[in-house]
């Protein structure tokens, strides 16, 4: 079988390996990146400031370990298959990135740490008044299948809790609004707890009594790596996480019936007979299969006006925005170590946070390392027709009040990503239904598949684990 692949980011290259490792019957693999590098949004710059080494992220910088979710291993599991393991750094759950996390509110930075009973200047009752209200809060009407994440945590928590605390965490993961985020596409275990449980303090009490056995015969590697990361909290690459898609992208090469293109854009798929017929800039080929990683929007540039209601439906999944800022001091001016900030939409601050890259310190490393993130939802309000040195000034002005920075950065870089996050909105699971429906009905099932952070999950634990199932799920049934 001769399989077509279209975008060479994470969730690309990574279907490109499983076909590989899992040695199913394909007699050629073609991987199409229309720009000059593999990675996506995964790009690492390396700096050097007072003879160190430092590695700038424009996009995710660490992957979590938090939960031990299948996903999760299964991310660190190929790192280390892909002899990585010297360059990864593990960081437990007592690291000050992982313990010390924190929200600018009402002018200062405020450590995320609720109490049981009494106030805090994020919340103005203890955890226990919000745990009471929560198991007697109603359940959702069951004509409901989705809504905000506002309304949800809301409805069932405070609209306290929705403002201060849910709101800018979302901000940092999506770059989203929770007042237009899907509750059950990206809340959904404790959606499902309500749904059947009646409440997300009941469902969690039930799952700890009757933990879910996990005997994946096909997951067996992940499930016997669990203990050893039981205590962690996240990783990531000592030399940027670009080192992952770079690694993947050589491991492929090895390989004589896999061939990666860039700068070759895929200009048409269409089906002819029993073939999916692939024109890009550079050939023109006919495939048994297509799997396109790009997002959804993409899609529309190269397939056949035929599939018009299937093009509509992927181009309802919008994307927002994202301006990345990093900022490089030679000096240790962080007045406290952890994980970073994240602003909460009531502050009305151009940024929507703040991370500390430089709490990865090893000790002899005295510089600051700071990533600022704007945009998103709030693009347009804030930095439509701004300059690159206006956002950077408008940014440095932010960081330099939160954190009381008198001095200016030694280093500063800027990365305007269009369309960088894609946003699951209300009704996402139903569209992405209607969307395997339209699939079927053109008669692509078992050409055309679909896969990346468009459409169910948009981290890169996500991304690589759908890739994984992709395969061993869908592939290797045909």
């Amino acid at each position: 079988m001769k399989i077509a692949i279209i975008g060479g980011g994470i969730s690309g290259l990574s279907t490109a390996y499983y076909l590989k490792k899992f040695s199913l019957p394909v007699t050629e693999i073609v991987l199409y990146e229309a720009s000059s590098r593999f990675g996506g949004w995964i790009d690492s710059k390396k700096v050097t400031l007072n003879n160190e080494d430092i590695y700038l992220e424009k996009g995710p910088r660490t992957l979590r370990l938090t939960t031990g979710e299948l996903k999760e291993i299964n991310s660190i599991k190929l790192a280390n298959d892909l002899n990585l393991s010297s360059n990864i750094e593990i960081i437990s759950k007592n690291h000050p990135a992982s313990v010390n996390r924190y929200i600018y509110f009402n002018g200062q930075i405020n450590v995320i740490k609720p109490k049981l009973i009494g106030k805090t200047p994020l919340m103005s009752k203890g955890l226990l008044r919000y745990f009471f209200k929560e198991l007697r809060s109603p359940k959702r009407d069951s004509s409901i299948e989705d809504e905000t994440i506002w309304s949800f945590i809301s409805r069932r928590l405070d609209s306290e809790i929705a403002e201060n605390l849910i709101d800018p965490v979302f901000k940092g993961i999506t770059g989203g609004d929770v007042r237009n985020l899907s509750a059950a596409a990206l809340l959904k275990t404790f959606y499902d707890y309500e749904d059947n449980f009646g409440s997300i303090s009941k469902g969690a009490f039930n799952k700890a009594r009757n933990p879910i056995m996990e005997n994946y015969e096909k997951y067996h590697d992940l499930l016997e790596l669990r203990d050893k990361y039981r205590h962690q909290s996240v990783w990531r690459f000592k030399d940027g996480m670009q080192k992952f898609t770079e690694r993947l992208a050589e491991e492929l090469s090895k390989y004589e019936n896999v061939k990666l293109c860039l700068n070759d854009p895929v200009k048409s798929v269409s089906r002819k007979n029993d073939k999916m017929s692939l024109l890009s800039n550079n050939s023109h080929q006919d495939f048994d299969m297509v799997i396109s990683s790009v997002y959804s929007k993409i899609n529309n540039q190269f397939l056949s006006d035929e599939y018009v209601s299937l093009k509509e439906s992927l181009s309802k999944i919008e994307a927002v925005n994202m301006v990345v800022v990093n900022f490089v001091f030679k000096d240790d001016l962080l007045p406290f170590k952890g994980f970073g900030y994240l602003v909460p939409t009531n502050q009305k601050s151009p940024i929507l946070g703040c991370i500390f890259d430089s709490v990865f310190n090893k000790p002899q490393e005295k510089n600051t390392c700071l990533t600022v993130m704007l945009g998103g939802a709030w693009y347009d309000e804030y930095l439509k027709n701004k300059s690159s040195d206006q956002i950077k000034k408008l940014a440095f002005t932010e960081v330099r009040k939160h954190l009381n920075i008198k001095v200016d950065p030694d280093y500063e870089d800027i990365s305007i990503l269009k369309e960088a996050i894609p946003q699951y909105r209300v009704g996402h699971n139903k569209l992405l239904s209607q969307i395997k429906n339209q699939i079927k009905e053109y008669g692509l099932s078992e050409k055309l598949y679909l896969t990346g952070f468009s459409y169910d999950g948009i981290g890169i634990n996500d991304c690589i684990f759908n890739a994984r199932k992709l395969v061993q799920d869908d592939y290797s049934t045909i």
